[in-house]
């Protein structure tokens, strides 16, 4: 009975080793992609400092003239939708930070068990190349989780900046309308 649950679950590590490559390599192209991008709004933040803010500052600007309620909610809802951008780059980050390197651990385990069998019918040849891919798998988690965290880090950073400037010109925006009634 327990070789029968061995080779079952032997089966089923086997049936999952090709989808967890191909989820690993594209979590790799996707993460480059995002790479791509942040490294794009990097240099557009350096070129210009109000590159992100701009747009969402001059709607600030063009609320119309309420009351101070109505216009505390509709500047807060301007804030969050120039918020949401951002939010959904950081949560695809924060996504790649917790599966990259849980597939690529695995992707790590999940060879082993063919190297171990293969081990034991001492085809070595079977044992090296299955190492191979174990160790590869991981070091392609690890990157994917590193470089995930490193954009989410800064892109947390980022947002909080925008926030306080956002919040600041929303004040400023509702002290005007105060002083003026």
């Amino acid at each position: 009975m327990q070789n029968i649950l061995e080779q079952i679950l032997y089966i089923i590590s086997k049936i999952f080793h090709l989808p967890v490559i191909l989820v690993l390599l594209g979590l790799l192209v996707f993460i480059c992609f995002q790479c791509g991008i942040f490294v794009a709004d990097f240099y557009l933040r350096i070129r210009n400092k109000n590159a992100f803010t701009g747009k969402t500052l001059q709607k600030m600007a063009e609320c119309p003239d309420t009351d101070a309620d109505e216009r505390e909610i509709a500047l807060a809802k301007i804030i969050h939708e120039a918020q949401d951008d951002n939010n959904r780059k950081i949560q695809s980050a924060k996504y790649c930070v917790k599966i990259g390197p849980t597939v690529g651990l695995i992707g790590t385990l999940s060879p082993m068990a063919t190297a171990l069998a293969g081990l034991s019918a001492g085809n070595f040849a079977s044992v090296s190349q299955q190492m191979v891919t174990a160790s590869s798998t991981t070091i392609i988690g690890l990157i994917v989780g590193a470089a995930a965290y490193s954009i989410a880090h800064v892109r947390i950073q980022w947002q909080r900046r925008e926030r306080f400037l956002l919040d600041a010109a929303a004040e400023d925006n509702l002290n005007l309308l105060k002083s003026a009634s």
